[in-house]
C-alpha cells in the first residue's frame, strides 16, 4: 500500500535529494522516513529494491555533472 522513494534529481534547483519518502497510495500523502544504518549520498538514476525491512539502493549519478556511483548501501527503515 505504500509506494518508497530515495533520492532524485530536482531540476528546479539543479540538485540532489538525500531523503527516503514514502507515498501511501490509499491516502494519497507524501511523508518522510527515519532511517538508520549508513545514508548513501544524494544521488539519481539508482536502483532499489526492498530488502529484509529495509530498501538496498546500488549505484546512480550524484554532484556536479553526474558522477556515476557504484556503491551498495541498505537503508533500516522505521516501520511504517
Amino acid at each position: 500500500n505504500r509506494l518508497v522513494v530515495f533520492g532524485g534529481y530536482i531540476d528546479a534547483t539543479d540538485s540532489y535529494d538525500p531523503e527516503l519518502h514514502c507515498f501511501d497510495l490509499q491516502r494519497r500523502r507524501w511523508s518522510d522516513l527515519a532511517v538508520s544504518g549508513d545514508h548513501p549520498p544524494a544521488r539519481s538514476g539508482h536502483a532499489a529494491i526492498p530488502c529484509g525491512g529495509g530498501v538496498l539502493i546500488f549505484g546512480g549519478f550524484f554532484g556536479s555533472g553526474g558522477k556515476r556511483c557504484i556503491d551498495t548501501f541498505l537503508l533500516h527503515v522505521w516501520p511504517i
